[in-house]
């Protein structure tokens, strides 16, 4: 339950107040979800009790950086799905939360920074070699920010322009149920981007592949059984481990096919 609330004035007061009881709220969708927070329930420690608001702190607004698209930690799902300025594929990724309450409150850097291993929307941000602007930190991939786990107050996603074909998929058990895998992928000319959610505790990229994938060596069943290697999700509810690598392996195998026929239609 939550007892305290800080409301800073500046970016820099919002770092100082952060510690490791004392944690930021945003849409306040996911707050108890970080991987921090589900330690602290599984060592027996207090639930969030001090909390951060950064809603006055954080920009709202998506606009354009030269050839790359900027976009306030604050904008909502509902306004990334809304806006004409976002690519197809993040769209879809944030249209998987099925309920638009949910969206309205949920902020894309709070989804980032929750660092869901079942997250719709960080697939698809690292598949497109988005950027996250940090406060503490400065810029970073948000790749490397899930990867690291880091806790860095988000300002803002920047996005690069799609040279190619981005792809987005996720498998449900139920229409209710979280999924049991999601996945990502980016083909272009120059480059393949491989990413699974739902196999770690935190989602993945799958860069041993890429290049395999890119020179045309490795596909169909082939880079389904590649992909089962590389994954080691976890059975619960959800699905087994096994199911869970058999998902993995076809949705990214069919995925990548789609993608490289829609690159190849492009450039007919």
């Amino acid at each position: 339950m939550i007892k305290e609330v800080f409301k800073p004035v500046s970016f820099e007061e919002a770092v100082k107040l952060k510690s490791d009881d004392v944690y930021y709220l945003s849409g306040g969708t996911q707050i108890n979800w970080t991987p921090v927070t589900q330690q602290r329930l599984k060592e027996g420690k207090p639930e969030i009790e001090k909390v951060i608001l950064l809603k006055d702190l954080l920009s709202a607004e998506i606009g354009k950086e030269g050839s790359a698209i900027s976009i306030g930690a604050g904008v909502t799902l509902q306004e990334i799905i809304d806006s004409d300025k976002m690519p197809d594929a993040l769209k879809k990724a944030a249209k998987y939360i099925a309920s638009r309450n949910i969206r309205n409150m949920a902020t894309i850097g709070g989804n980032i920074a929750a660092n869901r291993a079942d997250s719709y929307v960080i697939p698809c941000l690292i598949a497109l070699k988005a950027d996250v602007e940090t406060v503490d930190e400065g810029i970073m991939c948000v790749e490397k920010y899930a990867r690291e786990e880091k806790i860095s107050l988000i300002k803002r996603i920047i996005l690069p322009p799609l040279d190619g074909v981005c792809v987005v998929d996720a498998v449900y058990k139920s229409s209710g149920s979280y999924p049991s895998v999601t996945t990502a992928v980016m083909v272009s000319k120059k480059e393949v981007v491989i990413v699974v959610g739902c196999v770690s505790k935190h989602v993945v990229r799958l860069k041993k592949l890429e290049q395999s994938v890119l020179n045309g060596s490795l596909s169909g069943s082939d880079l389904a059984v590649a992909v089962e290697a590389e994954v080691n999700p976890i059975g619960d509810l959800l699905g087994s481990a096994k199911y869970k690598k058999y998902l993995a392996g076809t949705m990214v195998a069919h995925s990548i096919d789609l993608s490289f026929k829609e690159q190849s239609r492009k450039g007919a």
